[in-house]
């Protein structure tokens, strides 16, 4: 269970990470694009009591996130947490395609190679192959559509019967797609995230109480799940 989060600054970031562990989070995903981040060694030695647990995200703009650095700037900022030991870093599939992304590999570090449509869900012959795509690049593949219908869910789930499980995280934002993130953890994804509280970072985004309880459910088989 993953929990995503952001602040406005470096500080109010780590303190949400804080919170986030302590209230049953496996993972914290660190939406930098969406922190004012004033300065990056202070940032990594705030992290790095954490480090281990962290999923990086420095998003640009131009793939839904908030960060106007070049490819060169940001990769910078993701090595220099990826070699104090990050759990995962998060880079999407396009950028992969421009740089060399070895680096962010040292201290063990998983790359999950990401890729998103914001406005639709395109159909499951399409997402597979973006999903092969992402699996070249990355230890893991994240795919993610918007969610016009609850249909949408079914066509993003089915990725699971072709790839293997426990490489891919794959499901719908939006209101209509909160369903799909509970058929991916069913499924056996490796990653589910989840909101702290009212602190979203997508549409659809459920509470890390409610994905922990929806998830137990799935556990123990109850009906409906």
């Amino acid at each position: 269970m993953c929990v995503s989060v952001y602040g406005s600054d470096e500080r109010e970031l780590v303190e949400r990470v804080s919170k986030a562990l302590e209230r049953g989070a496996d993972l914290v995903e660190t939406r930098l694009d969406l922190t004012n981040i004033s300065d990056t060694v202070r940032l990594r030695g705030l992290l790095k009591p954490y480090i281990e647990r962290l999923v990086i995200t420095l998003r640009p703009v131009d793939e839904g996130g908030g960060s106007r650095l070049s490819d060169g700037e940001r990769m910078a900022i993701l090595e220099s947490l990826a070699v104090e030991g990050a759990g995962f870093v998060d880079l999407e599939v396009k950028t992969l395609r421009a740089v060399d992304a070895s680096g962010l590999r040292r201290g063990g570090c998983k790359l999950i190679a990401s890729w998103h449509s914001f406005e639709e869900t395109p159909e499951t012959d399409m997402l597979a192959k973006v999903a092969e795509e992402c699996l070249r690049y990355g230890d893991v593949a994240k795919v993610v559509t918007y969610a016009r219908r609850r249909e949408d869910c079914l066509k993003v789930a089915e990725l699971y019967t072709s790839f293997d499980p426990a490489r891919l995280v794959a499901f719908c934002m939006g209101e209509a797609g909160w369903g799909s993130r509970i058929l991916s953890i069913a499924a056996g994804a490796p990653i589910a995230y989840a909101s702290l509280d009212d602190v979203k970072t997508a549409p659809g985004q459920l509470s890390l109480e409610l994905m922990k309880a929806l998830r137990d459910r799935v556990a123990a088989g109850a009906p409906g799940c």
